[in-house]
C-alpha cells in the first residue's frame, strides 16, 4: 500500500500553493441566536457578510462557487469485494476522486487570490472559503471507510489508514494558512463587522491545530 501514499501525496500537488476525526463544531446554533446564517456555503452556516458584500461580487463570485462545488462533492466509498476490486478502485474511483477535488480547489484558490489581496470585507470571506475547502477535503479524506477486504490483515489496515492521513496533512497546513490569513485580516480591520469573522476563522484555528503533523 506504500505506492497508494504516493500517489495521493502527489495528487495533492495539483491545489496549489503549500481512525475518522469528529469533524470541527457547527456554530449553527450560535449563529441563528444572533439573527446570523442566512448566507450558507454547501450547507454551512457563515457568519452575516460584511455590509456591501455577497457572493455575487465579482471579487468573490467565481471562487465561491469553486470552493462550493469542492465542497459538495461526495466522498468515494470502498467495494464490498475482494482485495483486488480495492486496489483498482484506489486507482480510479479514489484517485480521480482525489484529482478533480484538488484541481477545483486550486481553481478557486486562484480565482480567491484577488479578493485576499484586496480590501478586508473581501479578503476575509475569501480566505474563509479556502479554509473550508481545504479542511473539508482532509476531514473527507480521513473519513474514508477502511475496505472491509482489509479488516483481517492489520498490516494492511494500518497502510490504508497511514496513507489518508498522509495525503491529509498538506491540506491541514493549507487550511491553517487560510484560517489564519482571515483571522488576521479581521483582527487589523476597524470594521466591526468583522469581529465575527475573526471569531468564527479562531474557532476553526483551534479545530484544525491539533490534527497538523507533528
Amino acid at each position: 500500500m506504500r505506492w497508494r501514499l504516493w500517489m495521493m501525496v502527489a495528487v495533492l500537488s495539483a491545489c496549489g500553493g503549500r481512525p475518522p476525526p469528529t469533524p470541527p463544531p457547527s456554530l449553527a446554533d450560535e449563529l441563528a441566536e444572533d439573527g446570523e446564517g442566512e448566507v450558507r456555503i454547501a450547507g454551512i452556516p457563515l457568519p452575516r457578510l460584511p455590509l456591501e458584500v455577497s457572493p455575487s461580487d465579482p471579487a468573490l463570485a467565481a471562487g465561491w462557487d469553486r470552493a462550493e462545488a469542492a465542497l459538495t462533492m461526495p466522498s468515494p466509498r470502498p467495494p464490498t469485494g475482494e482485495a483486488w476490486e480495492v486496489e483498482s478502485w484506489a486507482d480510479e474511483e479514489l484517485g480521480g476522486w482525489m484529482r478533480r477535488r484538488a484541481e477545483i480547489i486550486g481553481a478557486a484558490q486562484r480565482a480567491l487570490e484577488p479578493a485576499r489581496a484586496g480590501r478586508p470585507e473581501h479578503s476575509v470571506v475569501a480566505s474563509f472559503l479556502l479554509g473550508l475547502a481545504y479542511s473539508r477535503f482532509a476531514l473527507d479524506l480521513r473519513g474514508i471507510e477502511t475496505p472491509h477486504a482489509f479488516a483481517e490483515d492489520p498490516e494492511r489496515v494500518r497502510a490504508f489508514r497511514a496513507a489518508m492521513e498522509q495525503a491529509a496533512q498538506p491540506l491541514w497546513l493549507r487550511a491553517l494558512d487560510a484560517f489564519g490569513s482571515c483571522a488576521s485580516v479581521a483582527s487589523a480591520a476597524p470594521a466591526h463587522s468583522l469581529a465575527r469573522w475573526r471569531e468564527r476563522c479562531d474557532a476553526e484555528l483551534r479545530a484544525v491545530e491539533p490534527l497538523l503533523p507533528d
